[in-house]
């Protein structure tokens, strides 16, 4: 569905330096497993963005192990230790693991680095295999990649010229920002409530919780929707797990996740609701 969706090739070439971090990281669930020297234990949050990005760490299990490996280094191994370790990766859910099949069709030409697991043919995209790529298949890579990120339908293009009227007289600074992705991870739901509510905030910003109950204090819960009021989203025990701001009674201005490949959109209430169920309304 990332189709439609604003991605410029400055952004792009962000994209290319932020996609693998600087060296390769493999994940294990057992330090002894593999003589490749010593490994770490993952201490998730110790972990930057830029890395949590790349290889889908979330998915991650707990009391995993990393080991880091210059670039090249896993290519100098054989292939049989490759080969294991592709499979571990696969099985972990680690990111940036790919089934060959479809990684042919965003390359458009052969993939090497093909491994076996699960009946599958697997390609492990490692900083080396990056750096022998073209500059076009990369580009192929990252527009293909970024359309698993991204499930809804793209509506500023397509809005009503009444409506267009409507933000550029009403929220002018939001402008940029419709359907359009970020050139850096970082940039969140709440940030973007924030920026909303107030153009000089930081729209690149990871806010936190706490500031953004702090930007919400003396904001009331409410039945209707109106113009300026921000919908939330908590889990059970109460903490915000998203929030969005209110356009009209039709739209909103979101942001799915805090990943350079989740856009900042305007969504209608209803996509909205479908992706996150019945919010709280604050005005």
């Amino acid at each position: 569905m990332a189709d439609g969706y604003n991605l410029p090739a400055q952004t792009l070439e962000q994209w290319k330096a932020l996609i693998l971090p600087e060296k390769d990281w493999f994940f294990f669930m057992d330090d002894e497993c593999f003589s490749y020297g010593e490994m770490d234990v993952l201490v998730k949050t110790h972990l930057s963005l830029d890395v949590k990005t790349s290889y889908l760490t979330w998915s991650l299990p707990e009391g995993v192990f990393v080991k880091k490996m210059h670039p090249g280094e896993f290519e100098e191994l054989s292939f049989e230790a490759r080969q294991r370790i592709a499979e571990i990766q696969w099985e972990l859910g680690r990111g940036l693991v790919f089934d060959h099949e479809e990684m042919g069709e965003w390359f458009g030409e052969h993939v090497p680095s093909i491994y076996r697991c699960a009946g599958k043919n697997l390609v492990l995209l490692t900083k080396a295999l990056w750096y022998s790529l073209e500059e076009h298949q990369k580009e192929g890579f990252l527009r293909s990649y970024n359309r698993m990120w991204v499930d809804d339908r793209p509506q500023w293009i397509g809005a009503a010229a009444s409506f267009k009227a409507f933000m550029h007289r009403e929220h002018p600074h939001l402008i940029p920002f419709l359907d359009v992705f970020p050139d850096r991870n970082g940039a969140n739901c709440l940030a973007a409530v924030a920026f909303a509510i107030d153009a000089s905030c930081d729209v690149y910003h990871w806010m936190q919780v706490e500031d953004f109950n702090h930007l919400m204090a003396g904001r009331k819960e409410v039945g209707d929707m109106i113009s300026k009021d921000v919908l939330v989203w908590r889990d059970l025990e109460g903490d915000v797990i998203h929030a969005c701001y209110v356009l009209n009674k039709d739209f909103v201005f979101n942001k799915h996740g805090q990943t350079m490949f989740n856009p900042w959109q305007l969504l209608t209430v209803e996509q909205v609701i479908i992706s996150w169920g019945k919010p709280v309304i604050y005005r």
